[in-house]
This record gives C-alpha cells, sequence and structure tokens, in this order.
C-alpha cells in the first residue's frame, strides 16, 4: 500500500467517524422528542483507492408501526366526544339520589302535592307544591340547554378541525416539495421526512390516515374510507360553515347547519362516511345524531308531562283542549312534541312565584272563578293521579309513571355513557401500548453511547494512521 492510498483511507474513515459522532450526538440530543426515529450512517468502501464512503443517513423507522399508532390516534381521538357528551348530559339530567336532578325533582313535587292535599287550607304547602313544579320545568329547560350547548360547541370543533386538516394538508403537500428539491442531500431530505410524519401525527387526530409512499420520497393521503386528501402534490380543500348558534330546531337533514365539503363537493362526515374514525367524524356525530337523539328523548317527556295534566278530566275547572298546569309555552300539546319542547315547557302562570301566585288554584283549579272550600283536598288527588298515571311516552312503549319513564330514561343514558367511556377507555389502552412499542424502537442512549466510544476509537486509529504517515513522509523529505 501506498502512503498517500493510506492517508486517503485515513482521511475518509476521519471524516465518516467526525460523520457518525454528529449522527449519534444528534440522536442523544432528540431522545425525548416524540416520534425522533434515530439515524445512522449507510457506509460502502471506496472504489480505486479503498477507505470509505458516507453513501447516506437512514432513519431507523418502522413504518407499519407508525401506521398502527397513528389508526389508535384516531380511534382514541373519535372515542372521546360521545362519551364527554354523554357524561354532560347525565349530569344535567341527574344522578340517583340526586336532589337535584329530575328524578329527585320530581319526587319533591310528588311530596310537596302529598303534603298540600294533606292540608288543603295551608297556603304555604300550597306555595311549596308549584315552587316544586317550578323546579321540575327549570330542570327540563336546563338539560334542553346543556344539549345545545354541546351541539354548539361539537359545531365549533368541527370548524376547528376543518381548519387543522386544511392547514395540515398544505404543510405536508410543502414538505413533499421540499424532500423532493432535497433528494441530493440526504440528511436535510430525512429530517423533512421527520417533520411530514409529526405533521402526519396530528392529523390522525381527525381523520384515519392510509399514508401511500412514492419513489421519489413524496406521499399520497387518502382516508380510511377511502376519501383523497393530497395526490401528492395539491391538497384537497375541505370546507364547512359554523352556525353562529344553535337550537333544536337547527338540523343538517333540512340544510340549516352545515355540512362538509372537499373540494367543493358535499361529503358524507358522520359515523359512516369516508372520514369517519377521529374526531371530526365524532364532532359530526355529536352534533346530528346523538345530541338530537336524546333532545327527542327530553322532549318526550316533556310531553308526556303536559298530556299527563291535560287529560280529561284531571281539572274539571278548565275546558277541553284548554292549556294545562304544564304547557308548551302556554299553549296546549296538540300532536307529536316539536323538538325543544323541554325548553319551551312552562308552567301556569297563574300559580308560578313570578306570576300572579294564585296558589290556591292548586287546590280549587286553574279555571276556578273564586277560591273554594280550604280543606278540599280532590284537585291535589287528581294531580297526584296524573302524575302517577301510567303512560307510553312514545307510541307503542311500556307504560309508566312519569318518574318510572324518567328512570328508565336515566338508565338507558348511563348504559350509553358506560358502553362510550369503555370504547374510549379501550382506545386510549391500545394507543399507549402502541406509543410504549414506538418509544421502544426509538433512541436508546445506552446504545449511542457505546456507538460514541466505537467512533472514538476509529476516530483515534485512524489518527494515528496520519499520524504515522506523516512521519514517514517527513522522514522520506529528509533523506
Amino acid at each position: 500500500m501506498s502512503l498517500s492510498s493510506a492517508l486517503n483511507i485515513a482521511l475518509s474513515g476521519l471524516q465518516a467517524s467526525s460523520r457518525g459522532v454528529g449522527t449519534a450526538s444528534g440522536n442523544i440530543a432528540n431522545a425525548q422528542v416524540e416520534g425522533h426515529a434515530p439515524r445512522r450512517l449507510t457506509l460502502s468502501g471506496q472504489i480505486g483507492g479503498g477507505g470509505v464512503r458516507v453513501t447516506g443517513v437512514a432513519r431507523q423507522y418502522d413504518p407499519a408501526l407508525a401506521g398502527l399508532l397513528r389508526q389508535a390516534v384516531s380511534d382514541s381521538a373519535g372515542a372521546a366526544p360521545a362519551a364527554a357528551f354523554l357524561d354532560s348530559i347525565e349530569k344535567a339530567l341527574g344522578l340517583p339520589g340526586d336532589p337535584d336532578g329530575m328524578i329527585g325533582r320530581l319526587a319533591a313535587f310528588e311530596t310537596a302535592l302529598v303534603d298540600a292535599a294533606d292540608r288543603p287550607d295551608l297556603d304555604y304547602r300550597l306555595g311549596a307544591a308549584a315552587a316544586a313544579a317550578e323546579a321540575v320545568v327549570d330542570r327540563f329547560a336546563q338539560i334542553e340547554a346543556q344539549i345545545q350547548t354541546q351541539r354548539q360547541q361539537a359545531d365549533r370543533a368541527i370548524a376547528q378541525d376543518v381548519d387543522r386538516l386544511n392547514s395540515g394538508l398544505q404543510d405536508v403537500a410543502r414538505l413533499n416539495a421540499e424532500i423532493l428539491k432535497h433528494r441530493g442531500s440526504e440528511p436535510m431530505a430525512v429530517d423533512l421526512a421527520e417533520q411530514r410524519d409529526r405533521v402526519l401525527a396530528d392529523l390522525s387526530e381527525i381523520v384515519p390516515l392510509r399514508v401511500l409512499p412514492r419513489q421519489d420520497g413524496r406521499i399520497a393521503l387518502y382516508s380510511a374510507g377511502g376519501q383523497m386528501l393530497l395526490d401528492g402534490v395539491r391538497p384537497a380543500r375541505l370546507g364547512f360553515s359554523p352556525a353562529p348558534a344553535m337550537t333544536a330546531a337547527l338540523s343538517i337533514d333540512d340544510g340549516t347547519l352545515s355540512g362538509l365539503s372537499i373540494d367543493g363537493r358535499p361529503v358524507s362526515a358522520g359515523a359512516w362516511g369516508h372520514l369517519a374514525g377521529g374526531s371530526l367524524a365524532a364532532h359530526f356525530v355529536v352534533r346530528d345524531a346523538q345530541g338530537p337523539q336524546l333532545q327527542s328523548g327530553i322532549d318526550d317527556l316533556a310531553a308526556g308531562l303536559i298530556a299527563r295534566f291535560q287529560a280529561p278530566g284531571v281539572d274539571p275547572s278548565r275546558p277541553a283542549g284548554a292549556p294545562a298546569l304544564f304547557s308548551d309555552d302556554g299553549s296546549a300539546l296538540s300532536g307529536p312534541a316539536a323538538p325543544g319542547l323541554a325548553g319551551r315547557l312552562a308552567l301556569d302562570p297563574a300559580v308560578r312565584q313570578q306570576g300572579a301566585a294564585e296558589f290556591w288554584r292548586l287546590r280549587d283549579g286553574l279555571g276556578a272563578a273564586a277560591p273554594g272550600p280550604v280543606g278540599d283536598p280532590a284537585q291535589l288527588q287528581r294531580w297526584l293521579a296524573a302524575l302517577d298515571a301510567p303512560l307510553a311516552a312514545t307510541p307503542g312503549g311500556a307504560a309508566r309513571s312519569l318518574a318510572a319513564q324518567v328512570a328508565h330514561a336515566a338508565g338507558d343514558l348511563s348504559t350509553m355513557r358506560q358502553r362510550a367511556e369503555e370504547t374510549a377507555t379501550r382506545a386510549d389502552s391500545r394507543q399507549e401500548a402502541l406509543r410504549s412499542a414506538m418509544r421502544a424502537e426509538g433512541v436508546d442512549t445506552d446504545t449511542e453511547l457505546q456507538q460514541l466510544l466505537k467512533l472514538e476509537k476509529a476516530y483515534a486509529a485512524n489518527a494515528r494512521v496520519l499520524q504515522v504517515t506523516d512521519d514517514l513522509l517527513r522522514r522520506l523529505m529528509e533523506i
């Protein structure tokens, strides 16, 4: 081997060792960075003069594991909104044993009527019955308001997800172009690819993604349902218009609420749409499916309350078809309940604290011209009988008292909430397991430190070769 060959080999070794030290140091510095994959130099022998040549930088990265993690992130983000929504409505309805819940307020109303029927001559007991009735009306209104608040929040969350998705798709398209531009500079391309993976991890919360690598380093993106989001160059553009306010009457079916569009074309975004699986579809489900479903249920309970007290014979002082003790904002109930009835439920102004406060009408009838015998509990007993009468909340449903209907609805809601929380817990556990597996595939600082020691020895060996070669050349020059 000639001295010039030895010199070239040693120089190439020093360069490779130096690059290796930089790579290992970068791995250690980014060991705690989420999603950072360890880098390794790829080396090859030099043709002709010998030595080693750095051919590139490779990421130790498992694309299959990354894909599973992205899907788990989507599943977890998609399960959380339903669990949170159902939990909030269950709390608004009131848990069993809660005196301020719907069941507790109905029980308090019934107890107040019993006390008033026991001593109908005592005005304060009649007033307590009226106050208990108002509390029932208020609880219906609070539940309806909570449902619409949650739907409004879901609508806003949809708008935020759409903005994030549009911005993220543009970022991926930009990084695709940068990677294509820097294909000849391996370290830069690797850094850009890692930045792109971080963007994909963020977008996976919104929509489950399928990544299709291209030979030139770019990627195309599809949703799990097959909707193209990025063809490698041009990102799709999602459109959505948030509602300024939310009421029970607003619906996506009649066009009063905005749907989702991609490049101007309407797309389904619900549980079975092309974008199903992440937070975006979950918020649509809350706004357009679960919210209206629970609103319909609470409206049916409110309609049942009105119908009980509106039934013939319950208040003989009022003509048939007239508004009863409870009404639809002062009107008698006729036909199925219109959306939002729970929020319009009203107590007759004659017996309201803020109205005429003529509590004697609970004893003598709402249509009575003047107070009757103070010891007659007949009308109060009819109110009680109406409250406990077995009626069906919906056509074909089981006949139950109002308290039993509310308890049944609360049980169904609790079951739905438990199932949603179980789904969310399973999704979170799977995500955490995959994150742990991903971290195990990440930077091992012990391995990197061992690599630094090896590189230090290699650097010292190559430096020694250079020194010996220099000494030999110096001796030759002296001869």
